[in-house]
């Protein structure tokens, strides 16, 4: 394992993301494939929209799943593991830590779609923007597969105007384009165990992955008790997710 919490902690807070690699070991990533299989096998066909997606191919693969952590014990576990509440604990020093949620991505091979540029401020409207999304690579990710892209140092310029973007799961994408000569993109490549934390106010983004090699990848979010809710902001996402709702009856929780 390779990781020194406070040098990450310098990187996440100048770039708007940290690698941290070899975090979990083949025993812990079989363990996770097995309880993710269990879970898409059993509980998926039980949660409602909004909780789960699938691509929008004949096979419906999954997509994306929100809120693992109140199905499974499993999830609701992970949010507490030592290793990564050290890591954000070194990120975010003051207030009291929170385990928010568990997410699931994939990116089936051959079949994953594509993910709009955005921020995670965009649904959240956190205020200061102690909130991170520290992400578990499952599969390796590579050029080829749709890694996650992020624009080093986006973070710095606050939370940006969106709006809906159609696309079930991420309803929401930035209305004008960051220059990416200012704020270059960086494709996040991981080996199965790395681990990745990118900024709320970061800028991110996938392509499509129309490889043999799927990218699954779990996603925990944390932030602080000092980050609180811009209720204008808020409001405003509302109401676009409410015209969003209009346009796509069937995207009835649509995030």
């Amino acid at each position: 394992m390779t990781m020194d919490p406070a040098s990450i902690a310098r990187q996440f807070h100048e770039d708007g993301f940290a690698i941290a690699r070899d975090i979990f070991s083949k025993e812990d990533l079989v363990r996770m494939e097995q309880e993710l299989d269990r879970f898409v096998r059993d509980i998926g066909p039980t949660l409602t929209d909004g909780e789960i997606y699938y691509e929008d191919q004949p096979s419906k693969p999954v997509k994306s799943i929100y809120h693992l952590n109140k199905h499974s014990e499993f999830f609701k576990n992970l949010m507490t593991d030592a290793r990564l509440n050290r890591i954000v604990r070194a990120i975010f020093p003051e207030g009291d830590l929170l385990q928010f949620a568990v997410s699931y991505f994939a990116k089936q091979a051959g079949s994953g779609s594509v993910t709009p540029a955005h921020q995670d401020n965009a649904f959240q409207n956190l205020i200061p923007p102690e909130d991170l999304v520290l992400t578990i690579a499952i599969d390796e990710s590579m050029p080829e597969n749709g890694p996650l892209t992020v624009q080093k140092g986006s973070h710095k310029l606050g939370r940006l105007p969106h709006r809906p973007s159609g696309v079930k799961g991420f309803s929401q994408m930035l209305i004008t384009p960051v220059d990416t000569v200012k704020y270059p993109e960086v494709q996040i490549c991981m080996k199965p165990g790395d681990i990745c934390m990118h900024q709320t106010n970061t800028i991110h983004r996938s392509d499509g992955n129309p490889s043999k090699h799927s990218r699954r990848q779990i996603g925990i979010s944390y932030r602080t008790t000092r980050a609180k809710r811009d209720e204008e902001g808020w409001k405003k996402y509302q109401a676009d997710l409410k015209k969003l709702h209009e346009q796509h009856p069937t995207e009835t929780t649509a995030r």
